[in-house]
């Protein structure tokens, strides 16, 4: 849009006077395309301010398209910069680190108000409150807030404001904190944000404006009190221009600024916004995602330089950027990435969390394999080849997995020396490096494992200080850097060089070298780490924009679409306030507080205003509000049109494909197989596997697939079975005499037993929720325990006993079978046995129809519901034929309900099962392949080889 010195003066309402002057521009116009025309037609040498950065380097564009030749551009600040470079030119101050200003407090706060510490006695534990207490303080500064308001608020803090208790301490302490707070940083010579907008409102104007003949303030909205009395000085100079843009009718803050300058309210004719507005609906973030792909895929590189997508909360960012990626690479993301999800701050909390979770030298398990499993070092080239940093870390962890046969196996906590000096452990390493790579010594192998702990887990041992904590992470960094592929992403790039920023930061300054426990500075670094957010790289200039509403601040597309929009996300709550209650911040003249809305409302009208087509997407589920924002169209819209159904609602709706279920595929027999399948041991949970599929058999014994344990995996059924069967086989022990059980003297013993085995179980010792495990096995034994009191038996004979057999079938091949009895009691004359189940238990075994059932000959379907497992009739039958004795009773002993569900002792049923189990053995080795039986397929969706077996 260009404009000329006439155009301007007509279209633009000015006051020109020996002060300065404010220009309003109309919010449907384009203040970058303003300004540029505004600085193009001016000879003077002049300054910028603007909210962000990202305004510059339009205007930089456009004056570049205009003067079609080298020229020298204005110079260019934020708010920030501008008073920074007022400070430091007439100043000798620096300015200090966040964390070093957070340090400061805390040391003023021990000094002076040690009540506020409480039980924060730690820097890390108090820093969170350090830096509420900073931000606190800026904020007074920043609206200048005067010693007898804070006096003020002191005594009404004495009386006690409805606030918390620390809150009201806090707000007693205030004043004088505040005042040793400067009266240190003057001493170092050091300033904050807020302390640099109080010193440069005290210099005097005509060094306020520098060798500027003109300082332009572009489309301020709040201005802090401090801020109006230094744009003020410089305005009554003469040198001041205000940019605004937007109705001040419309928006109290835009009033408040006319009024501060002492200029009247220019009359302003309400345009009409002209946008074409679409409003969609979607389910959930990725579906969002999907839905902005859709509709911008049809755009060409001249619409996408148009155009912007606005992301108010950045935890759509990575959906967005997953789909929009399908469809274009033309986009710069300037929204934020989350620093959170980038390998290596993912590797570097793991690694906080190994050390905050050891015990002296013994690393938690899980945690360790965290760090290593973490794709940045398990594809390190230490030897100079990745495969072999991989092959020790599946090996590591195939050790530490339970059931391994290493003597590491299932160990919760283990060290370094534990790893490197297990010899087959480093044997497989070394066998498997070798087959995979080449000929490498077990010492280089070893000497790799060393360096690996040395740089991820032993030299964040020795972290006393931040200072300490800034080598530590460079070297981490170095080592990273120099031996993977993290410098081919950019993401990691970038983290990188945050992270760097970080470690330079924390090198300097009297927190740098203050001592702390490991564990503090470890923490004091996570909580400075936290939400940080990196810049992705792109060009702002070109391509699809991908913006959060404030980055959006002074820039105009055609096409808008703004994902994301619910109430929560769009307007959102600021947490700057979260340690003030809003109420004092207003009384204390902190107006900000009580403009959140405002400013959003404003940022969103504006933005929209200037587009041709907007395009709001909201996510529409029963968790979610959809944001006020588009009900405030919606109802303008129907006001403005007196049709209540004037917005229509475009609903997301994802294809559905309509697919052929594939046919479960079959599997030979082979020789090999056949002959493995002859001479396996055969268990009851083979047979039972069988029955309820083919194919399953076949997978899980056969090819022996089956889902791995995971190192320090979350307590499962199985943990509590294992306990269970192991506290009872110690307490309830073989050849147990049923009358001792009655005494008292047993009870304490069994009582006893079951404390020790509980506090000495890995599984719950270190759980948070270790006390409520207990209290539910501790009520079961019990439980268990006078089931006992009541049962009639003369002693136990058994526990845990393993026996094996054979069983010749119908085609005269003979098979072996292993089973191992949980419980074997006996009368002294007959035996009877037991299997403790800790989970679901059936009411009954057998069917009723079990006869009926079993006439068909042998059909698998009704063989499943006559009989639900063969475990018991093959206990019994092995038992029998191993030891000579008759079993008189079977069953399954309920943990739970503390009770035994009985297997009918007919023994025709016995017999038939047995002749059951002979028939399916023969099946099994009989025929040329494993096929899917269609009866079975109920079972398919809740099966773990559902996907490998189509």
């Amino acid at each position: 849009m260009q404009h000329n010195k006439n155009s301007l003066s007509l279209k633009y309402k000015w006051e020109h006077k020996m002060s300065g002057k404010i220009l309003n521009i109309d919010v449907h116009e384009s203040i970058i395309d303003f300004t540029a025309d505004y600085i193009f037609k001016s000879d003077k040498k002049a300054a910028l301010i603007s909210g962000g950065r990202r305004p510059s380097l339009f205007i930089k564009k456009k004056l570049a398209e205009r003067h079609k030749k080298a020229f020298f551009p204005p110079k260019f600040f934020t708010n920030d910069e501008f008073i920074e470079e007022i400070i430091f030119d007439n100043a000798e101050l620096i300015k200090i680190s966040d964390v070093e200003a957070a340090f400061m407090i805390f040391e003023i706060v021990k000094n002076e108000s040690p009540q506020l510490l409480k039980s924060n006695t730690s820097f890390a534990s108090f820093m969170e409150w350090s830096f509420e207490i900073l931000s606190f303080i800026e904020q007074l500064d920043l609206e200048n807030v005067s010693e007898d308001k804070l006096k003020a608020v002191k005594a009404n803090a004495e009386i006690g404001y409805d606030v918390p208790e620390n809150i009201n301490s806090l707000l007693k302490n205030i004043f004088k904190i505040r005042k040793t707070f400067y009266s240190s940083l003057e001493k170092s010579s050091k300033t904050t944000k807020g302390h640099s907008f109080l010193k440069a409102a005290a210099i005097e104007s005509h060094l306020l404006a520098g060798n500027f003949d003109e300082i332009i303030l572009m489309a301020p909205f709040y201005l802090h009190k401090v801020e109006i009395e230094i744009f003020k000085k410089i305005y009554n100079a003469g040198k001041l221009t205000i940019f605004i843009q937007g109705n001040p009718e419309k928006y109290e803050v835009l009033m408040r600024i006319y009024s501060a300058f002492g200029e009247p309210l220019p009359g302003i004719e309400n345009k009409k916004d002209e946008y074409k507005l679409n409003i969609y609906s979607a389910f959930d973030d990725q579906s969002q995602g999907a839905l902005l792909k859709n509709l911008i895929s049809g755009y060409s590189e001249n619409d996408l330089d148009k155009t912007a997508v606005i992301v108010p909360d950045s935890k759509m960012l990575q959906s967005v950027i997953s789909e929009i990626s399908i469809v274009t690479d033309r986009y710069n993301v300037s929204a934020g990435y989350p620093a959170e999800k980038t390998p290596i701050f993912s590797l570097l909390n793991a690694i906080i969390e190994a050390q905050l979770s050891r015990k002296g030298q013994h690393y938690y398990s899980k945690d360790v394999m965290k760090v290593l499993t973490n794709p940045l070092i398990k594809n390190m080239e230490f030897l100079g080849e990745s495969s072999i940093s991989r092959t020790a870390v599946y090996k590591i962890e195939e050790a530490l997995n339970q059931g391994s046969e290493s003597c590491l196996s299932g160990r919760m906590f283990v060290s370094f020396k534990e790893i490197v000096g297990e010899k087959q452990l480093i044997d497989e390493i070394n066998l498997a490096v070798n087959e995979v790579w080449k000929y490498t010594a077990p010492e280089e192998i070893m000497k790799m494992l060393k360096e690996i702990f040395d740089v991820f887990f032993i030299s964040w041992e020795k972290i006393k200080t931040l200072n300490n904590m800034s080598y530590v992470l460079s070297e981490l960094l170095e080592k990273i850097y120099s031996l993977s592929a993290a410098g081919s992403y950019s993401l990691n790039v970038e983290a990188a060089e945050l992270l760097l920023s970080l470690a330079k930061e924390l090198k300097f300054g009297e927190v740098s070298q203050a001592k702390f426990q490991n564990e503090d500075v470890l923490n004091a670094f996570k909580k400075l780490i936290k939400n940080k957010r990196i810049a992705l790289p792109g060009s702002p200039l070109k391509g699809l924009q991908i913006l959060g509403l404030l980055e959006s601040r002074n820039l105009s597309f055609e096409n808008v679409f703004i994902v994301g929009m619910t109430d929560s996300a769009i307007p959102t709550a600021k947490k700057e306030y979260s340690l003030i209650p809003k109420d004092i911040m207003y009384a204390l003249g902190i107006g900000i507080a009580k403009k959140e809305l405002e400013i959003q409302q404003y940022h969103f009208d504006r933005l929209i205003a200037g587009a041709k087509n907007l395009n709001l997407i909201y996510p529409d589920n029963d968790k979610d509000e959809r944001s006020r924002f588009i009900e405030s169209l919606i109802w303008n819209k129907q006001l403005e049109n007196k049709d209540i159904n004037i917005v229509k609602i475009n609903k997301f709706v994802l294809p559905k494909f309509l697919t052929k279920q594939p046919a479960k595929r079959k599997y030979a027999k082979t020789k090999e197989i056949k002959e493995y399948l002859k001479n396996m041991s055969y268990t009851y949970s083979k047979i039972d596997a069988y029955l309820n599929c083919r194919l399953k058999f076949y997978f899980m014994y056969v090819l022996m697939l089956d889902e791995r344990t995971k190192v320090g995996q979350e307590i499962s059924t199985g943990d509590i079975g294992n306990f269970v069967h192991g506290f009872l086989k110690d307490a309830l022990y073989e050849k147990l005499d049923s009358k001792k059980l009655q005494t008292l003297e047993f009870e304490k013993e069994y009582l006893k037993k079951f404390e020790n085995s509980f506090n000495n179980s890995l599984h719950f010792k270190f759980r948070e929720d270790d006390f409520m495990i207990k209290e539910v096995l501790l009520y079961r034994m019990k439980n268990i325990l006078h089931y006992e009191k009541l049962r009639s038996y003369k002693n136990i004979y058994g526990c845990e006993k393993k026996y094996s057999s054979n069983i010749k079938t119908a085609a005269g091949e003979t098979y072996k079978f292993n089973c191992r009895i949980d419980r074997i009691d006996t009368d002294g004359k007959n035996y009877m046995i037991f299997d403790y189940k800790t989970g679901v238990v059936p009411d009954s075994i057998v069917s009723n129809k079990y006869f009926d059932l079993m006439s068909n000959n042998f059909d698998k379907q009704n063989i499943k519901k006559a009989v639900r497992s063969m475990q018991l009739p093959l206990y019994k039958n092995i038992f029998e034929k191993e030891t000579g004795f008759d079993v008189w009773e079977c069953g399954i002993y309920d943990i739970k309900k503390a009770g035994i569900i009985k297997f009918p002792q007919k023994k025709e049923i016995y017999d038939k099962c047995i002749d059951v189990v002979r028939a399916l053995l023969d099946e099994i080795n009989g025929g040329e392949n494993f096929e899917f039986d269609e009866e079975d397929k109920v079972n398919c969706k809740i099966c773990k080889y559902f996907y490998i077996c189509t």
